[in-house]
């Protein structure tokens, strides 16, 4: 079975680095063919007037700590870093494959932060950054070298189960904590991949990660 799996995983990557190796510089991105994935229990729609902006694969790790003076302490959520990689036209064009993606990126490192590597196995390029400045403020930093979709920092709206809740984080709504700081005004992180704590910090270090990806739909 594992095998198995091994097997649909890499013909799978093979597949999306063909595509994005192919369609480079000719794929057109009708945003009007993206569909929002939704959950089980389907988070609340975007607000109206504002339209899909970007897609992005992000892939990083969900952070945490651990009070090792207390035996009964749980995990304690200090936010996430991840990279985030651009997927607006895939997911307007192949969308059943972009949804595999957040699960076989696991498979790959995490990319350090400090490169332009690409995102494997679709070799996806770079489009920003998505870090924590405090722990209620999910920020998203969308500028390289090679583009600017702007920047701004977040508050949670909506929250709501993955599909497999176990090992996998919720899928999320978010708003813009200040509309007048900010390029886009709605994040949802859907199609999530890992990320979920133990639920006790037995055995845990003091701070630790769980590697995580997950799909970032941005309207403005």
């Amino acid at each position: 079975m594992l095998g198995d799996r091994n097997i649909l995983y890499s013909a799978v990557g093979k597949r999306l680095a063909d595509l994005v190796a192919n369609a480079e510089g000719k794929m057109t991105c009708d945003m009007s063919k993206a569909k929002l994935p939704a959950a089980p229990i389907v988070l609340p729609a975007p607000d109206a007037g504002l339209s899909l902006y970007h897609i992005a694969m992000g892939r990083g790790t969900q952070n945490y700590t651990c009070d090792l003076s207390n035996s009964t302490a749980v995990p304690f959520q200090t936010g996430a870093e991840a990279r985030l990689f651009n997927v607006t036209c895939l997911s307007s064009t192949y969308p059943d494959l972009v949804q595999m993606m957040p699960s076989i990126s696991l498979r790959f490192p995490v990319p350090l932060a400090d490169t332009n590597d690409k995102l494997a196995p679709a070799n996806l390029y770079l489009s920003g950054h998505h870090y924590f400045p405090d722990v209620t403020t999910p920020f998203f930093n969308l500028t390289t070298a090679e583009a600017n979709y702007g920047m701004g920092g977040f508050k949670k709206d909506n929250a709501t189960p993955a599909p497999n809740p176990a090992k996998d984080v919720p899928w999320l709504k978010l708003s813009a904590k200040d509309p007048e700081s900010c390029n886009f005004f709605q994040v949802y992180r859907v199609n999530t991949a890992g990320g979920v704590a133990p639920k006790t910090c037995q055995g845990q270090q003091a701070a630790f990660n769980v590697e995580y990806a997950a799909e970032y739909w941005i309207y403005k």
